[in-house]
């Protein structure tokens, strides 16, 4: 997936040994992991990844989970009164079997019998797949050959394995998007080192 993500890791101090805990929207999180270990190997800080729905991490944050940093896909409906960025982008594309497409009218194929998206209650990948079929006509026509998963990625592993014909997943190019996704990044508990951690990840 392509993020507008500069990963700045020079010029913070070590810190005393402590553990940040870092809920991530499950789509990011190959991204996070990655930025994650370069952070642990500049400083005496070990990240906790927690990867779920942006939906439910919201929740349990609202509920009082102690996470650190939060980084949230499409979270234009998340108000959480705390420092936050926008530090990339993802993209929602369409798979079929293993090729992707732009064409949603393929989605119609009698040869398509189960299409996953993720969750739109919780899951902004979902959220974003559901109002681009709505715009095309095709919610209503499609949705007895929607099955649901929790997040993005579980998407994109019940077409990789098989389990689906279709799926709306996130994709790396551009090109093969049907829909632009922003990525938010909240400072939730300010501390030396959660401060950077939000600092090293940058438009």
């Amino acid at each position: 997936m392509l993020f507008f993500v500069s990963l700045c890791l020079c010029g913070f101090p070590a810190f005393s040994s402590e553990t940040l805990t870092v809920a991530v929207a499950s789509s990011f999180y190959p991204q996070a992991m990655q930025y994650s270990k370069q952070f642990e190997a500049k400083h005496d800080v070990t990240v906790r990844l927690v990867s779920g729905s942006t939906g439910r991490l919201y929740n349990q944050i609202k509920q009082g989970a102690p996470f650190d940093v939060f980084i949230a896909a499409g979270s234009q409906k998340i108000d959480l009164g705390k420092p936050h960025k926008v530090m990339g982008y993802g993209y929602l594309g369409v798979q079929l079997g293993n090729h992707f497409t732009t064409d949603l009218q393929e989605l119609m194929q009698s040869s398509i019998y189960k299409i996953v998206i993720a969750n739109p209650q919780t899951a902004p990948f979902g959220s974003a797949a559901k109002q681009v079929l709505a715009q095309a006509g095709l919610w209503n026509k499609l949705k007895p050959k929607l099955v649901y998963a929790q997040n993005a990625m579980q998407a994109s592993m019940m077409v990789n394995q098989g389990l689906v014909d279709a799926a709306f997943v996130p994709v790396q190019a551009a090109q093969e998007a049907i829909a632009r996704i922003p990525y938010t990044m909240f400072l939730l508990l300010p501390s030396e080192s959660s401060q950077a951690f939000f600092n090293g990840l940058a438009p």
